[in-house]
């Protein structure tokens, strides 16, 4: 202690360094698991990280005078240039927002600390004790520095994991009025940032040439600021994502409304179906006799001619795929009529649980968007496969549906979902469909990604 006390000087230039590094490293840890759950490629992460801690690095131990340099221009735009390159350019609205977001945190973070420092220094100071032994003082610097730097990486640690568990929808695309929105706190930070850095710098400057004999002094409104200031974007973010919550099941109810008249066209079909049999019903004694004439007749070719049209008629008019209801054959014969046309192969061996008394029209919805989903993955892929099975065990339904993809499907992690490709609003909601009545029967859904399909 004596040696520190004797050397205090350069034993302190030192030791801050060295805490102000580990601060980096922990920042730029810190910066690489904030991204992580909202890129697909995890190398997009830690290259944003490793060029946030190259550059902060090189602010500190190189000082340089621009204050464009120092500020948040330099670090945030190669941030997010890097990320987003790495992420195979996805999102870059969003990767914008948190690259931003995340730098105003750190600012914000690092000054509630500081500002609890501040506190902490007179407070002590008030003590006969402190300013009587150098080697308090000296005790005093070096644990509170440690606390302090170690306090700001836990305050934004906390703050991150709040953020996290708050932006729930990370893999949907953000627009720009949706960025502006979730800024709008972070303009008024930044303007104030260099005003704060501009009032320590001048009362630093005014110690150093004695014009000013006290320390900076503590402030309950510049920490309060601070604490507000995140606790608005956390606040804002939950708004946020509270509309499109709302917004979701906006789109969702309209997706099923889409559906029900889905529904509604094939009970229609279904009707038309019975009124063609019911006339061929009517006319089968005029059938009968026809035939029998042609046969008193002995004309042959007529006979064969007359038979096969009507035959052809009676196989017209019923459904080509025979599941055990009339609602699920519509809905499978129509998409079988669709995979044709596209040259998709589709196999199917579904068969309706009539037994275990689940609606129709709920399973059609089911069947409608799972085979939706396989006809819009199969179009683009270069060896496309279609198979539907079903399957009762004890009373259990078990419905698979397996088709081609040619790139492999991002899993949302709070949706566990794989992630739409579909930008447009109103897109994405099949499967989330397809849960909610899986659910209302007690049951779930499973997605699996295999060797070149997804079931």
């Amino acid at each position: 202690m004596d040696y520190i006390v004797t050397n205090f000087g350069s034993f302190a230039d030192i030791y801050i360094r060295c805490l102000v590094i580990a601060y980096i490293i922990s920042m730029a840890i810190l910066f690489a698991l904030w991204m992580k759950p909202f890129v697909q490629e995890v190398k997009a992460a830690n290259l944003a990280a490793a060029i946030y801690f190259v550059f902060r690095s090189i602010y500190y131990l190189i000082p340089i005078d621009s204050e464009f340099l120092q500020g948040i221009s330099l670090i945030i735009i190669i941030s997010f240039f890097a990320v987003w390159l790495a992420d195979k350019k996805r999102n870059p609205i969003q990767k914008l927002f948190l690259c931003i977001l995340f730098y105003v945190l750190s600012f914000l973070t690092y000054e509630i600390s500081a500002e609890i420092g501040l506190f902490e220094s007179e407070y002590i100071s008030r003590f006969d004790w402190y300013h009587s032994d150098a080697g308090a003082i000296a005790i005093e610097f070096i644990i509170w520095n440690l606390i302090g730097y170690a306090l700001a990486a836990v305050i934004m640690y906390i703050s991150m994991r709040i953020i996290h568990k708050t932006y729930r929808r990370k893999f949907e695309e953000l627009s720009w009025k949706e960025l502006l929105i979730l800024l709008t706190p972070s303009w008024a930070i930044l303007i104030v940032k260099p005003i704060m850095l501009a009032y320590f710098r001048l009362w630093m400057d005014g110690i150093e040439n004695g014009s000013i004999k006290e320390n900076i002094p503590a402030s309950i409104y510049r920490l309060g600021f601070c604490v507000l200031s995140v606790l608005s974007l956390i606040v804002i973010i939950m708004l946020y994502q509270d509309i499109k919550k709302s917004k979701e099941n906006e789109f969702a109810l309209q997706a099923l409304e889409s559906q029900k008249e889905d529904t509604v066209r094939h009970a229609q079909q279904i009707e038309d179906m019975y009124e063609k049999i019911r006339i061929m019903r009517h006319d089968m004694g005029n059938h009968m006799a026809v035939i029998e004439g042609l046969i008193d007749k002995g004309e042959r070719e007529a006979l064969d001619e007359y038979i096969g049209q009507w035959k052809k008629n009676y196989e017209e008019s019923g459904m080509p795929v025979k599941t055990g209801n009339p609602v699920i054959d519509v809905a499978i014969s129509e998409f079988a009529g669709r995979f044709e046309k596209a040259n998709i192969p589709f196999g199917h061996s579904f068969r309706y649980p009539e037994q275990l008394q689940i609606n129709p029209f709920d399973m059609s919805v089911v069947i409608t968007n799972a085979l939706q989903n396989a006809y819009e993955a199969s179009v683009s892929a270069q060896d496309p496969s279609v198979n539907l099975t079903s399957v009762i065990r004890d009373n259990t339904f078990i419905i698979s549906l397996k088709n081609h993809i040619d790139n492999k499907a991002y899993m949302d992690p709070d949706e566990e979902l794989p992630v739409s490709s579909k930008k447009e609003n109103g897109h994405g909601y099949g499967l989330k469909n397809i849960r909610t009545i899986a659910r209302k029967y007690k049951g779930d859904i499973e997605i699996r990604q295999e060797t070149d399909f997804l079931s």
